[in-house]
């Protein structure tokens, strides 16, 4: 087990959800990011499940277990985030746990996936909950 340390375990510790170089914002328009992407949707990073809630293993003592927040699913799902690379070079991805919690794995286990779309801020919420019977309108 990967122990993972995140904004809400660790004191003095800021979550960044933009970058600051214009070739690291993936969009699909070149005016205002470096227009890579065809389709823009991603996954969802570990800060942006633990600013909805989610929080990690952080030791024997804790489980980290966390059902009450929008995004546990009950399902392990995979963020976009690492968390390094074992000894024969796999890369170690950040998961969701069927629990709640974070958890890592290496890329080579089968986990679901959570896309995401970003918005601009100037975004208005009109209604809805976001599932298929009742769709966000925004």
């Amino acid at each position: 087990m990967y122990i993972i340390n995140y904004a809400e375990t660790v004191p003095n510790t800021t979550i960044r959800l933009g970058a600051t170089n214009k070739e690291d914002i993936f969009t699909v328009s070149s005016e205002i990011g470096n227009g890579a992407l065809t389709y823009p949707v991603g996954l969802i990073t570990s800060d942006e499940v633990v600013m909805a809630g989610g929080r990690a293993f952080i030791d024997n003592s804790d489980t980290g277990e966390n059902r009450n927040y929008f995004l546990h699913s009950g399902t392990v799902y995979w963020t976009f985030s690492p968390n390094g690379f074992r000894s024969d070079s796999i890369a170690i991805i950040i998961h969701v746990h069927s629990i709640g919690r974070f958890g890592s794995a290496p890329v080579t286990t089968s986990n679901g996936v959570r896309p995401v779309i970003s918005l601009q801020p100037s975004t208005t919420y009109i209604k809805g909950s976001g599932t298929q019977e009742i769709p966000y309108i925004i």
